[in-house]
C-alpha cells in the first residue's frame, strides 16, 4: 500500500506533463462513457426503444461500471457515477413521453446501482485517513446495515430496498472516493471540473426549462403531480432541470457554485456561475439560496477573496435581471418576499413549522427506529401495517434520520456529521482553496439536513464525495490519523 501512495504523490513536473507521461486516468473515459450512454439512450427513445431502454439503460451503465472498475480506472469510474446521478432522472422523463408516466421507473436506480456495484472494492480498501472522517463513515454504514434489517422485517424488502439504494448508494461511492482514489491532485482536479460543467450545463438546461419547458419535462409535470413544483406552463414552476425535483438541484447546485470558486479558468468560471445563479434563482429552494450563502460568507471569513469573484457575479445578474425584468426576477422577487415578509404568506414555512412540531414527541421518543423503508416515497411499496401518511414527505432531515435509525443512532449519525463538517471547516483557513471551497460545500449541505435529508440519493453523493476528499491524508499526520 506504501508504494501505492507513493506513486499518488504529485509530481514536480507540471500536472499535465506528469499525467500524460504517467499514463494518469484524468476521468475523460468516464465522462465519454457517461455522456455518450446517455445520448445513445435518449436518442432510442426518439426512434420506438424507449421500452427496450427502460432496461437497457441501468444493465449497459452497470456493466460500464464494473468493466471500469476491474480495469482500475477509478477516477473514470468516479465521473462516470456521478454523470449517472445527473441525468438519470432527464432520461426518464423522455422514457415516460414516449411511453406512459411510471411511478416506479427502472431508470432512476441506475445511478444507485452504479454506486452499489462498487461496494466491495470501497470495503476492502485501505488508506490513512482522518479520525473524524473514518468515524463518520463507519458510524453511517452501521446505521444503515441495522436500519436495512430492521426495513426489511419491518416494512417489507422491496420498500427497504428503496432506502437502500438512496442511502447506501451514495455513501458507497463517498466510501470509494475516501479510501480506493489514489490520487489527490487528480481526485480534486476532477471535482473541480465536475463542479464547472455540471453547474453550466444542469445551469443552463434549466433555464431553457424554465422559459419554454420541453414536453418530456411538461408530460412528467403532469405525470408525477408534485403538487410543490407549480403549474405545467413556462415560467410558472420550479426548475428542476436534469434532477429529480426542484428540492435536489437546488441544493446540488449551491454546492457546486461554492466548488466552482476554486477553478482557475476565469472565462468558464463565470460562465458556470452565471447559468448555476440564475438556474439556482428559478428552484425557489430556499435551503440552496441559504446553504449558498452559508458557504459564500465562509469563504470570506476565511480570507479566500476569490469568492468576491462570486459576488460580483450575483451582483451583476440581478442589476440585469431588474433591468429587463421577465417571469425568472418575477418568481425570485415573488418568493424572497415570502421568506421575508412578517406576515403569513408564507404557508410552507408555516407547515414546515407545524408538521416538526407534531412531529418531534413521537419520533423523539422511539430509540429503536422505523428502519428502512418507512419514510419518503418508500411508504409507497410498504407492505406492513405500518402506513402512517405523515411519513410520506417529511420537511427535515433531522427528524427523518431519527424516525429512520431511531433517536440513539438518528443522534449518532448526525453527531458524527456535524463532527465531520466542523473539522473540515476549521481546517480550511490553512489548506489551498481547493479544500476550501470543498469544506464550504460541505457546511452548506450538511446544514441543508434541517430542511430535508442531505445524505440520500443526489445530495448525499455530493456531501459524502466533499467530506471523503477532506478526510483523506495527503501528507503523514500521525495525531489526527487511523488506519481504515
Amino acid at each position: 500500500m506504501s508504494a501505492a501512495l507513493e506513486m499518488a504523490t504529485p509530481s514536480t513536473l507540471p500536472a499535465r506533463v506528469a499525467s500524460a507521461r504517467a499514463g494518469v486516468d484524468r476521468g475523460i473515459t468516464g465522462t465519454t462513457l457517461g455522456l455518450g450512454w446517455f445520448a445513445l439512450n435518449v436518442l432510442a427513445c426518439f426512434v420506438g426503444g424507449a421500452k427496450l431502454v427502460t432496461l437497457a439503460f441501468p444493465a449497459g451503465a452497470v456493466l460500464m461500471a464494473l468493466g471500469l472498475l476491474f480495469l482500475r480506472r477509478w477516477n473514470s469510474y468516479l465521473v462516470f457515477t456521478i454523470i449517472m446521478w445527473f441525468t438519470s432522472n432527464e432520461l426518464r422523463r423522455f422514457v415516460d413521453w414516449k411511453t406512459t408516466y411510471h411511478a416506479q421507473s427502472p431508470v432512476i436506480l441506475t445511478a444507485a446501482l452504479v454506486s452499489l456495484v462498487a461496494l466491495p472494492w470501497a470495503l476492502l480498501a485501505r488508506r490513512r485517513v482522518r479520525k473524524e472522517t473514518m468515524n463518520l463513515f463507519s458510524i453511517a454504514l452501521a446505521c444503515m446495515a441495522y436500519a436495512a434489517l430492521v426495513g426489511i422485517v419491518r416494512n417489507g424488502p422491496v420498500a427497504a430496498a428503496v432506502d437502500i439504494f438512496y442511502l447506501i448508494g451514495p455513501l458507497t461511492t463517498g466510501l470509494f472516493v475516501l479510501k480506493v482514489i489514489e490520487d489527490d491532485e487528480q481526485l480534486r482536479r476532477i471535482i473541480r471540473s465536475v463542479a464547472i460543467w455540471g453547474a453550466m450545463l444542469m445551469g443552463g438546461y434549466g433555464i431553457i426549462q424554465f422559459l419554454i419547458l420541453p414536453p418530456w419535462d411538461k408530460a412528467w409535470l403532469v405525470g408525477s403531480a408534485v403538487t410543490n413544483l407549480g403549474n405545467p406552463t413556462p415560467g410558472d414552476f420550479r426548475t428542476f432541470s436534469t434532477l429529480s425535483t426542484t428540492g435536489p438541484l437546488g441544493q446540488v447546485l449551491a454546492a457546486l457554485l461554492l466548488i466552482a470558486v476554486a477553478e482557475k479558468r476565469i472565462p468558464r468560471q463565470f460562465l458556470a456561475m452565471g447559468l448555476g445563479l440564475v438556474c439556482l434563482g428559478t428552484t425557489l429552494v430556499r435551503a440552496g439560496w441559504i446553504g449558498l450563502l452559508l458557504g459564500m460568507v465562509l469563504l470570506f471569513v476565511l480570507g479566500r477573496t476569490k469568492i468576491m469573484r462570486m459576488g460580483a457575479v450575483i451582483a451583476i445578474l440581478l442589476a440585469g435581471l431588474i433591468v429587463l425584468g421577465g417571469p425568472i426576477i418575477d418568481r425570485i422577487e415573488g418568493r424572497a418576499s415570502k421568506t421575508t415578509s412578517q406576515t403569513t404568506d408564507d404557508t410552507s414555512l408555516q407547515k414546515r413549522i407545524q408538521f416538526q412540531t407534531r412531529i418531534a414527541p413521537e419520533v423523539l421518543s422511539d430509540p429503536v427506529g422505523l428502519g428502512f423503508g418507512a419514510t419518503g416515497r418508500a411508504t409507497d411499496l410498504h407492505s406492513g401495517d405500518f402506513t402512517d401518511p405523515k411519513y410520506h414527505n417529511f420537511d427535515s432531515g433531522l427528524f427523518e434520520s431519527w424516525a429512520r435509525y431511531g433517536v440513539i443512532g438518528g443522534s449518532l449519525l448526525l453527531g458524527s456529521l456535524v463532527v465531520a463538517t466542523a473539522k473540515a471547516v476549521r481546517r480550511a483557513r490553512r489548506t489551498d482553496l481547493t479544500d476550501a471551497c470543498l469544506a464550504s460545500a460541505a457546511l452548506a449541505l450538511t446544514f441543508g439536513i434541517v430542511f430535508t435529508d442531505t445524505t440520500r440519493a443526489v445530495y448525499g453523493v455530493m456531501l459524502w464525495i466533499c467530506l471523503a476528499t477532506l478526510g483523506r491524508i495527503r501528507r503523514p499526520a500521525p495525531a489526527a490519523e487511523v488506519r481504515a
